[in-house]
């Protein structure tokens, strides 16, 4: 059985999003098949809902999610825009790019870091 955030969202083969099919009680042996989506929090890498339950433990406080997590003001917020993006489901990568662009103008983020969190919004897709 899948626990947690290990729930398959991609198809391992040809990289295109899975249905759920099933849904099962052991206790009650009901089951209820349809085509049902994956939830939004499905679809945060581990790392995002690691971020999203320090945020959240930290009651949105950035300041002590910049000490938890070590990061600075500027990571965590461009942390919390990766994850309304994805849960946003929002495909306009070039809109993306260019924020991350003005970003790097504005000394927010390092080079490194924006090609870092470029590709990551690639792999998203």
């Amino acid at each position: 059985m899948i626990k947690g955030n290990q729930q398959l969202i991609k198809c391992p083969v040809c990289d295109e999003p899975l249905l759920i099919k099933e849904f099962h009680c052991d206790e009650c042996n009901t089951t209820i098949r349809g085509n049902f989506e994956p939830g939004h929090i499905n679809k945060l890498s581990k790392e995002q809902l690691t971020f999203v339950k320090i945020f959240l433990l930290c009651q949105g406080n950035i300041k002590e999610v910049e000490k938890k997590l070590n990061i600075s003001y500027p990571t965590v917020k461009n942390r919390l825009a990766e994850i309304i993006d994805v849960i946003n489901d929002n495909d306009d990568s070039s809109d993306n790019v260019i924020s991350i662009l003005e970003e790097i103008e504005n000394g927010l983020v390092g080079v490194d870091e924006a090609i870092d969190k470029i590709n990551k919004r690639r792999n998203l897709k």
